[in-house]
């Protein structure tokens, strides 16, 4: 993604930015209240050092009450008004600190849970560590930089203009040659900014792939190692992380060109500012020492604001790279979103109903082509097939992982296209051959579909599954902590608990990809006998790896190539010696032998 520097594009993005402020109106409106407090009470203690000067200075008829004057007046009132400032600038950056980690909060948030709702299909085309630097690495950019940035410039604007005032007010024609400086320097902050901002989403982009790569790498550590491919990931590494350089560099290189030549710019309105002030002082004598202090302090204060802009303006840039790329995923529509009417609906009371369906992940590659076909209520449907034929693709159409390209589905003659998503998976459970499980307890695995079940339904659900004795063993119990994946258990022991997981869930239809095809024989035995106790009476369709499903199968789907070419039951189907009887010979004999 490239990003677009226009300022019309970065006005929208900063104005978007600050609309997360809306329910903070209050402190808004309090934090800049101080601001302008601190701002003003700036001025006024550079505009004191006139009369506080004057008074040591200036010859006087009366230096006693010029004295008193100055210590029971012009002294205290220049310290309530310092101190002043130091209380609002303390109440502006904690409400700015505030302002701005709600900001983050919300955003992060909402990039979360808009994660959660987008469909399979832009997972599919996603890098899942390019994701993650989205909430992670790019949200902390903007936490950085919108606590010390967008308040430090709001306050330096304000002190800005402060501060201008007071030039004006102690000699106009003085403020205009110390002020034409700020239009100088805008070109080069502003140039420098748009390069800063180039550089930084292209740095954004290459850290999202090394996130990747970190990601995958450790998650197929014994893979990589298991290949001897430790040299290949490194180098792989290094490539992108060179990447990566280059561009921060880009950004380094905008920084530090920008910031000397600001500086130079300053420095040179400052000289000429103190060459006219000591041209006047010494052969005009129109101005005061006093005043001559007075300006020079507020000039001094003024143009180390310059400089802080100049660094926050490029800090904005750096963020709005980051804020492109976060919006970017919340401008990402879901196309799964319920259409206008869905319904909810009830348990299946007749049948499910594929109507040619087709279904295309690539445009012109179609993987499914005019599917026709029913599963009864109380049915077990098994669907076989060559590796890549389109089975898995058909039974995650059911729960809507996927949109038919064209064709319909139906749900007792409901299209479940016009059937409210949320409802239409809460009558489906789903185990698969990658069990997925979280780094939580046993027993928060278990009822990760019913957060709300009873210890005694976990229980219930874990006997079901053949699962019970297991954990028993287990050093917890039920609050054993599995680990990452669950890390800490066999394969056949993860395949229980989701099998545990589906059983708790009790829904009326199930779907089982392969679920046993990664198992040895023992696990796969216990595994099938607690299938056997999650399909029941429930309609199921079943990706088959393993003989003993199949043949228990009321019915066999046999697709190729997109397309169902036969169907029938187990013997029927061996006896028409087609693509099924190849089938069996190839991968379900020599199981079946062994068993008799």
């Amino acid at each position: 993604m490239t990003a677009s520097t226009g300022f019309k594009h970065s006005y929208k993005l900063y104005k978007r930015l600050l609309a997360y402020l809306k329910p903070y109106k209050a402190r808004v409106a309090l934090d800049m209240v101080f601001m302008i407090i601190s701002a003003g009470a700036t001025a006024f203690v550079m505009y004191q050092f006139k009369p506080l000067i004057n008074a040591a200075f200036i010859k006087t008829d009366d230096p006693a009450g010029a004295f008193n004057h100055l210590v029971y007046f012009t002294v205290p009132v220049t310290f309530v008004v310092a101190m002043i400032r130091y209380s609002t600038g303390y109440g502006q950056d904690y409400l700015t600190g505030f302002l701005g980690q709600r900001i983050i909060q919300r955003l992060r948030e909402e990039l979360y849970s808009h994660f959660l709702t987008l469909p399979m299909a832009y997972f599919n085309a996603q890098r899942t560590g390019g994701l993650a630097a989205r909430i992670t690495s790019d949200v902390q950019i903007l936490q950085d930089t919108i606590i010390s940035g967008i308040g430090r410039s709001i306050s330096s604007g304000l002190t800005t203009v402060a501060l201008a005032v007071l030039l004006i007010q102690l000699d106009w024609k003085l403020a205009f040659v110390a002020l034409v400086v700020f239009p100088l320097a805008l070109f080069p902050i502003y140039r420098f900014g748009r390069k800063i901002r180039r550089a930084s989403g292209e740095g954004q982009e290459h850290l999202a792939e090394l996130n990747s790569q970190i990601h995958e790498t450790l998650s197929g550590i014994r893979v990589v190692k298991a290949f001897g491919m430790e040299h290949y990931e490194k180098n792989k590494f290094s490539k992108t992380n060179e990447r990566y350089f280059s561009t921060a560099m880009s950004t380094i290189r905008a920084y530090a060109a920008s910031t000397p030549i600001v500086e130079m710019i300053a420095t040179v309105a400052l000289l000429s500012l103190i060459v006219w002030l000591a041209y006047r002082a010494l052969f005009r004598g129109d101005i005061t020492v006093g005043a001559f202090i007075a300006f020079m302090g507020a000039t001094a204060t003024l143009y180390p604001n310059l400089k802080s802009f100049n660094g926050v303006w490029g800090g904005l840039q750096h963020a709005l790279a980051s804020v492109e790329r976060c919006f970017e995923i919340l401008d990402t529509v879901d196309p799964m979103v319920d259409a206008k009417g869905a319904v909810d609906i009830g348990v299946l009371k007749k049948a499910i109903e594929f109507k040619d369906v087709s279904f295309e992940y690539i445009p012109g590659h179609p993987v499914l082509r005019k599917v026709s076909f029913g599963v009864s209520k109380g049915e077990v449907l098994a669907i076989v097939g060559p590796s890549g034929g389109g089975k898995t693709t058909l039974v995650d159409l059911v729960p809507r992982f996927y949109q038919p390209t064209s064709g319909q589905i139906l749900w007792d003659g409901k299209d479940i296209s016009k059937i409210k998503l949320a409802s239409l998976r809460a009558h489906i459970g789903i185990v698969t051959q990658e069990t997925i499980l979280f780094h939580e307890s046993i027993m928060k695995n278990i009822a990760y579909g019913r957060p709300g079940a009873s210890f005694w339904d976990v229980q219930e659900a874990a006997k079901a599954a053949y699962a019970k004795e297991f954990i028993d063993n287990t050093p917890q119990g039920f609050n054993t902590m599995i680990g990452d994946r669950g890390i800490r258990l066999s394969g056949g022991q993860r395949q229980r608990l989701a099998i545990a997981r589906a059983i708790l869930k009790n829904p009326p239809v199930m779907i089982l990809d392969e679920a046993t095809s990664a198992l040895d024989t023992e696990s796969e035995q216990l595994v099938q006998k607690a299938l056997n106790e999650l399909m029941g009476h429930r309609t199921t369709l079943v990706i088959a790896h393993r003989l003993s499903t199949v043949r228990k199968a009321n019915r066999i789907l046999v697709i190729d190539k997109g397309r169902i070419v036969e169907q029938g039951r187990h013997h029927h189907l061996v006896a028409k010696k087609g693509l099924y009887a190849k089938l069996y010979r190839m991968q379900f004999r020599t199981t079946d032998e062994t068993k008799e």
